[in-house]
């Protein structure tokens, strides 16, 4: 007990200590008042960019990490009353090809497969967290919000910016508008932001940084604020009341699942608003009613080979702003092994029941930060939906920046209907040392009217990565009555231990760049103590300058499952012990390619029987307007008495007439479930952060018409924004 207290005690200190001042040594930037207006076309001929300060000075991350950049990069930075404005000058010599083939906004992993530049702003200059600015020689662009030195990312993040790109005979320009407004920061007047740049040559696979970035952070090295330059120079005046309107209206009609012919179709009119008020520079109040997401794309379809129930991500743009603020828990998955996520508040939980849609009535949002704490709180009411009760959400969550790049927090969350509450409160630290090396732990606690007996989880996970060696260990305890109805938990009652061993040489010739070869063991029992699962993996990888990627991996699993389980249709795996070995390979092409994909194949033993799986996708790019994907997987499962064999198709079809009017399709069909799903929008952005939807989608077991059908739906949807 002593020593709990003098733990206590201590992470008190931790608390109320001040974070560490920003290194003294960081490279500087600096930012000018614009002399005359700028008309973005992306040709930096306004009289303003003369004046500016060019910054050049770009190092490797890849693949001669320290050395100068081979293409020279020229960056200037100018402001006025209302925004940043950055210029940017990216030559290339003749004979290295440009690679551009996308207008769509928010490309998925657009940086694999153009050229691109990217902005990063800690605006807070906390040295953790900020946003992400990117954009190809086409002017398609991409937008991210980052929490924790890349711990947090949210790609579907949205703002208002704009940038406006030309291509020349020396390389490609490009002029880019950042809205003061559309940035949070602590003050007005002078300003100290932490800022970089990257720039990516795919025709040469090379990534430059203004900023010496380690190689092993990879493609995350954007999110390392902490080695960021600083912005100097910058002053914001007093801004206008910042207040945002984003209301919508929306017609449609729907049908649902008949056995007869005539099917009635519903009509739909609905509308609602959303409003977003800085009470501060740096505090952000969200307001909601009747809030609408039929504009989201579908879920990706999945097909469930373990015991455990799926894990869909949110898509929602209400609940992704400021998600690294609440996030909480074991929200990735750990290790290659096995899926272990735990979140006491999983905002999927909020008006979807079963992946269908609930009515969100209305809510509201506080987040932001308060000198070095960060808050969040949430409130949303949900309505009555058929069997579905209605229910208010609440959830508090507070963090605080200690020592240089390390945080405490807490988060308490509750769950509320009729028939009673669901509550859970939780603490969590987490310590950042050297490049790589972290050290993180929560307790939590969730229940249902009183407290149970084991409905504690708590995790202490240490990981050191750095270019050539990576070692991790992970411990997880979830009590069998750890029950966050707000949250997701994929698995309870159990004691997890996990270890990774990893080298990552580089290689000095030839055509690979760097091997990695990794031993991991994923140890988990019971509350009594018996085992539930054992899994070692031995993984080997190399990563050729071309930017293919090869990998093989092999596993011994031993699994004992207390109950027996559904897999595809039909299949049942009896309780028992069973031991089995797994091995994997898969080809990974070059992202950067115009046919760029992936293919895997799975065989081995699958409890009392035999699993093989091909799985391969595809991404064709036509030209910048058109593209592809491709996805395809089966699954032959063999058990001692029975056999099935599941198909997963997906595909994605987008064309982009320009970078604010595209068209997309996603097209799935899987036997397990026997179900084909068709979701199809059209979407023009008139103005930045104003846009109309028109969306079709269609749920239905057979192509046949009307009896296969199980719903469908085409729906306008109209949301300007509104400023003042």
């Amino acid at each position: 007990m002593r020593l709990i207290c003098r733990c206590c005690r201590l992470l008190l200190l931790l608390w109320l200590a001040a974070p560490a001042a920003a290194s003294a040594d960081r490279i500087t930037v600096h930012a000018v008042r614009a002399r005359g207006p700028i008309f973005l076309d992306g040709r930096l001929d306004e009289a303003a960019w003369q004046d500016a300060p060019v910054f050049s000075e770009f190092v490797q991350q890849v693949p001669r990490p320290g050395a100068p950049g081979t293409e020279r990069t020229e960056v200037r930075i100018v402001f006025d009353d209302d925004a940043l404005y950055v210029g940017v000058r990216a030559f290339q010599e003749p004979g290295v090809r440009i690679v551009a083939n996308e207008l769509r906004r928010d490309a998925g992993r657009m940086h694999e497969r153009n050229d691109t530049f990217t902005i990063a702003l800690d605006t807070f200059f906390d040295g953790r967290n900020g946003y992400i600015f990117y954009f190809n020689p086409y002017g398609a662009v991409a937008d991210w919000a980052c929490w924790d030195e890349g711990r947090v990312w949210s790609q579907d993040w949205d703002t208002v910016w704009n940038v406006r790109t030309t291509i020349e005979s020396s390389g490609w320009t490009a002029e880019v508008r950042l809205p003061f407004r559309s940035l949070r920061f602590e003050t007005q007047g002078p300003q100290r932001w932490g800022i970089n740049f990257r720039r990516i040559v795919l025709a040469k696979n090379e990534w430059v940084y203004a900023t010496p970035i380690p190689p092993e952070w990879a493609g995350q090295g954007i999110g390392k604020f902490s080695s960021e330059a600083v912005l100097e120079g910058l002053e914001i005046g007093r801004r206008s009341l910042n207040l945002e309107l984003h209301p919508y209206v929306l017609g449609g009609a729907v049908q649902l699942r008949c056995e007869t012919g005539d099917c009635p179709t519903e009509v739909r009119r609905d509308q609602g608003i959303d409003a977003k008020y800085g009470l501060t520079p740096n505090l952000t109040l969200d307001l909601t009613y009747n809030t609408d997401f039929s504009q989201i794309e579908a879920d990706e379809q999945q097909v469930n080979f373990t015991r455990f129930s799926l894990f869909f991500p949110e898509k929602r743009q209400f609940f992704l702003e400021g998600k690294g603020i609440f996030d909480f828990g074991v929200a990735q998955n750990p290790s290659e092994s096995g899926d272990y996520r735990l979140l006491p508040f999983f905002s999927r939980r909020v008006g979807l029941e079963g992946n269908e849609p609930v009515p969100i009535v209305g809510g509201t949002r506080l987040t932001g930060k308060a000198g070095s704490y960060s808050v969040g709180a949430l409130a949303i009411r949900t309505g009555e939906d058929g069997q579905t009760p209605a229910a208010t959400y609440s959830v508090v969550r507070l963090k605080r920046d200690v020592l240089g790049r390390s945080s405490l927090g807490f988060i308490a969350v509750d769950r509320r209907e009729a028939s009673g509450a669901n509550d859970a409160i939780g603490a969590d630290a987490l310590f950042a040392f050297g490049s790589r090396a972290r050290i993180e732990g929560l307790m939590a606690r969730a229940w249902t009217a009183t407290l149970a007996e084991d409905s504690w989880a708590g995790r202490l996970h240490a990981v050191n990565e750095n270019d050539r060696y990576a070692m991790e260990i992970d411990y997880l305890r979830v009590g069998r009555n750890f029950d966050p109805q707000a949250g997701f938990v994929r698995r309870r009652d159990i004691d997890r231990w996990f270890g990774r061993v990893q080298a990552s040489p580089r290689i000095g010739h030839g055509p690979v760049r760097k091997a990695y070869g990794a031993l991991s063991l994923d140890y988990v029992r019971d509350g009594a103590a018996r085992l539930e699962s054992r899994d070692l993996l031995a993984l080997f990888k190399l990563e050729f300058h071309s930017a293919d990627v090869v990998q093989v991996t092999a596993g011994r699993r031993i699994d004992s499952p207390r109950a027996s389980f559904r897999v595809g249709r039909g299949l049942q795996v009896a309780p028992g012990s069973y031991a089995f070995n797994e091995y994997i390979a898969s080809w990974d092409t070059a992202k950067s390619r115009r046919l760029a994909g992936r293919i895997q194949y799975r065989d081995g033993g699958y409890y009392d029987g035999r699993r093989r799986e091909l799985s391969a996708s595809a991404t064709l790019k036509g030209d910048r307007h058109f593209y592809a994907d491709v996805n395809y997987q089966v699954n032959d499962v063999r058990l001692a008495f029975a056999r099935a064999v599941a198909h997963l198709l997906g595909v994605r079809l987008n064309y982009s007439a320009t970078a604010q009017l595209y068209g997309a399709a996603l097209v799935q069909w899987n036997n397990s479930t026997g179900e084909l799903d068709i979701n199809a929008r059209l979407g023009w952005r008139y103005r930045p952060g104003s846009s109309l939807y028109v969306v079709y989608s269609r749920t239905s077991e057979t192509l046949e018409m009307p009896r296969g059908l199980r719903s469908q739906s085409l729906l306008v949807k109209f949301t300007p924004l509104i400023q003042f």
